[in-house]
């Protein structure tokens, strides 16, 4: 069992979502174990989502939310906003950096009604990062499709909360030929398991894969295939500007 690092010990944040008083919806928290099992304060349902694949995704190796903030008329990445705002200064606050092998990626997180009535300021602070060298990706909810945020959000606890587990869970399949992974999912799995906690372990291992846009992880109603070892069916989110 894991416990979550919080306040002192978890990541700065540029803005504090979770301790706004002045705001007219929930803030959302949640233990990442990407990040060594620190807390991660979020502004949105979907700013959640999002992070839950990051925590999936296997090019992701670290990511923050709330990282700095952006300067505009000083191009200045601040860790936190002046305490007396200059006369001339305006902000921009990105909702998670993310650092992938050997790239850093700006992510903002919003839905598709905020981009069209944001488009400008959101051209400027592209414009802005582009010349410190950063990557900026929108992202908004029709970028996962179908059942994909919701598999993501059953599949993630298998992996944060029995990490250790998952090997043992998924040990009948390794012994299986590719051939026979390959078809209705319980007439694959092997009985001596809970069919959930193997086909979990089977994917967050890069055993078996099935389609998460198109099926329900829970309904186990679907035909899976051998991953050979690919984790390629959490690679969602494209980092291309």
């Amino acid at each position: 069992m894991y416990l979550m690092k919080v306040d002192n010990l978890s990541h700065g944040f540029s803005r504090d979502v979770a301790r706004r008083t002045k705001r007219a919806r929930r803030a959302y928290v949640m233990c990442s174990a990407k990040n060594g099992h620190v807390e991660i304060r979020l502004e949105s349902r979907l700013e959640q989502s999002v992070a839950q694949v990051l925590e999936l995704d296997p090019r992701v190796r670290a990511y923050r939310a709330q990282p700095f903030t952006l300067e505009f008329s000083s191009n200045e990445l601040l860790p936190h906003k002046h305490a007396v705002k200059p006369q001339d200064a305006s902000y921009y606050t990105p909702d998670f950096s993310v650092q992938l092998e050997d790239l850093q990626i700006v992510l903002e997180v919003k839905p598709r009604a905020f981009l069209v009535e944001h488009s400008e300021l959101l051209g400027k602070v592209r414009t802005a990062l582009l010349r410190k060298g950063i990557r900026f990706v929108v992202l908004c909810e029709d970028h996962f499709r179908g059942h994909y945020l919701r598999n993501i959000q059953v599949l993630l606890p298998y992996l944060t909360q029995a990490a250790y587990a998952l090997p043992l869970w998924a040990a009948p399949l390794q012994y299986l030929k590719p051939s026979e992974l390959l078809g209705p999912v319980r007439d694959v799995l092997i009985t001596g398991t809970p069919a959930n906690y193997q086909l979990a372990a089977g994917l967050l291992l890069g055993i078996v894969r099935f389609d998460l846009e198109a099926h329900l992880f829970e309904r186990m109603d679907f035909e899976i295939a051998p991953a050979f070892g690919s984790l390629g069916a959490f690679e969602v989110i494209r980092y291309e500007s």
